[in-house]
Order: structure tokens, then sequence, then C-alpha cells
């Protein structure tokens, strides 16, 4: 029969890179050495992309586990953030309450179409049991469905052309290795003022002790 082929990956220009935008996350606290070799793959990236791309920074680099209020829609962020800002909380430190570290375990890299992204596990489910419990009881803004996620993940890179990327470049990239173990040992709730995270502020921070 005929050879069907999968349309080649068009990836989608991110045109929010470097500007004010306003959002609230809940995040792992990463450990230094975690983003410091996590930002050791992003030249390897860049080699073997054909054209250029955002490239985040140690500092930028996160693990969003909710968000909160969402980078993208325009409505009363603020106004929102302060109807859910303290039962977020609460539920965050419920969640943490006497729960030991967790380990992320990044071990692959995966090229969407609007990011080039390092795809992270986390076996305790503590990550699952935060967005699972926020999206069933904080309401979303109105109008909106809760966020549901079937990753954990940091951004490594995100497109500065929109287009079709050639296979052999996804491949190339995709078959980087990677294994980086990173105990997290606090969550954070932070505020975002300037995209992707180039200028957060902490609103919160809970300690796993265990």
């Amino acid at each position: 029969g005929p050879h069907f082929r999968f349309p080649m990956l068009q990836t989608i220009a991110d045109d929010l890179w470097g500007k004010p935008s306003l959002a609230y996350h809940v995040q792992p606290v990463l450990p230094a050495e975690c983003s410091a070799a996590l930002e050791g793959l992003l030249g390897p990236i860049a080699e073997r992309w054909p054209a250029p791309l955002h490239l985040g920074s140690r500092q930028m680099l996160h693990v969003t586990i909710y968000a909160l209020v969402p980078v993208k829609d325009d409505f009363d962020k603020e106004g929102y953030w302060r109807r859910i800002a303290a039962p977020s909380l609460a539920l965050v430190e419920e969640l943490c309450a006497g729960h030991p570290p967790i380990e992320l375990h990044f071990s692959r890299i995966k090229v969407t179409d609007t990011a080039i992204i390092a795809v992270a596990q986390e076996t305790s489910g503590l990550i699952e049991a935060i967005r699972e419990r926020i999206a069933s009881t904080i309401p979303p803004p109105r109008g909106r469905e809760p966020l549901r996620y079937d990753l954990i993940h940091t951004t490594l890179a995100r497109y500065r052309s929109s287009g079709p990327a050639p296979d052999a470049a996804v491949e190339r990239v995709e078959s980087l290795p990677l294994s980086i173990r990173a105990p997290v040992r606090g969550i954070k709730i932070v505020r975002e003022t300037l995209f992707p995270c180039l200028i957060v502020d902490e609103i919160a921070s809970v300690a796993l002790a265990g």
C-alpha cells in the first residue's frame, strides 16, 4: 500500500520572550547544580538545531508544577490572585507538611511545536497530588477550565521563527543523552513579571522535611 509519512513538525515562534508578563506559578526549588547541568544542554541543542533559538539561562530554568495565574490571557490577574492566594498557599502547605524531599529525574529531551524541553519523572507522586488538588479545588478564572498537565518538564529553548523543522534535526536533539537527578527540598510560589521567568519574586516557600 501507499507509504504514509508523518508531516514535519511545524514550529511556532514565541512572541512573548523578554516581554512583560504577569503570572503566578507553583514551582519546585531546584538545586543550583541541577540548573547548571540543564544549562549545559543549551549549547549542544543550539548546535544541532538549524535555526536560531531563544535559549534559557541558568536563572530562568524552572519547572512549573501549576500555573495558578497563567502567562497567556488577559483578565484581572491581580484580582483573581487575591481571591485564590490564601487557599492556594494553604493547599501547598498541607500537601507538603511532613513530606520528605522529592527527586526529579530529568531523563529525556523532547522537541514540541512550541519548545524544546527536558522531561522529568517524580516517583513520590507529590507533584501529581498538588496538580490534582489545585485543579479540583481552586476555581479557575471565569470562563476557563482548570489546567491539566501530562508532563513534568523544564523549557530549555523556544523558537524565534515559525516553520517546518526537519525530522533529522528533531532526532539529533532528542537523542542527546540526559540523566540529571535533582533533589528538591522545597516548593515555592512565585510571581513572574518578565517572560520566561526572567524576573520572578518568591511569594512563599514551603520546606519538604519529612
